[in-house]
């Protein structure tokens, strides 16, 4: 048997970790289908903002019918393969955007294999309805399709919803820092 000569072991500095550790930054990318799913999505961030400290999480955020749009599809792809927490905010239906399904089924098959989550935020009256669980059923197949944690949270909707009363806080929003709208 003939010896190798192997590399000499290079203990890790504790400086060198830390460092590591203290550029990390956690990449949030989302899709929101209106107002009301957009100020869901935005709690979520504030909670990892809060656990994370805001220097340490990335945002980009889309409105789902601008993912019809090109330049906006591309980006919001390029979002989510780079994404460690995917989030899906959406209102529960028999049949979701058009739009959505052809941004999950661009970034779904390219996305490599390592670990990340996908939050699915899922408008509902408050009672368990057939489009709830629809909903959940179809992002939690996209989940484990893509390997990711799959997290899913029913978000009620007020009984007597307007969208004309929810205020649109436009790209001044603060989760809508480096994001396309």
């Amino acid at each position: 048997m003939q010896a190798t000569e192997q590399e000499p072991v290079v203990p890790l500095d504790e400086a060198d970790i830390a460092s590591a550790e203290s550029e990390y930054v956690l990449n949030i990318a989302g899709v929101y289908q209106d107002p009301l799913t957009r100020d869901w999505a935005a709690h979520v961030c504030e909670q990892a903002i809060q656990i994370a400290g805001a220097e340490r999480v990335q945002t980009s955020w889309f409105e789902v019918p601008r993912l019809g749009e090109p330049e906006t599809l591309i980006a919001a792809v390029q979002a989510a393969l780079l994404a460690d927490v995917i989030v899906v905010s959406v209102h529960a239906a028999d049949e979701l955007p058009l739009d959505l399904y052809v941004w999950i089924d661009v970034w779904l098959p390219r996305r490599s294999s390592r670990m990340g989550a996908l939050v699915a935020l899922i408008g509902a009256s408050g009672k368990p309805t057939p489009q709830a669980v629809r909903t959940q059923e179809y992002l939690q197949a996209v989940a484990r399709r893509a390997e990711l944690d799959f997290m899913p949270h029913e978000c009620r909707v007020p009984d007597e919803m307007s969208f004309a009363s929810i205020p649109d806080d436009g790209p001044s929003h603060p989760y809508n820092r480096g994001t396309a709208r």
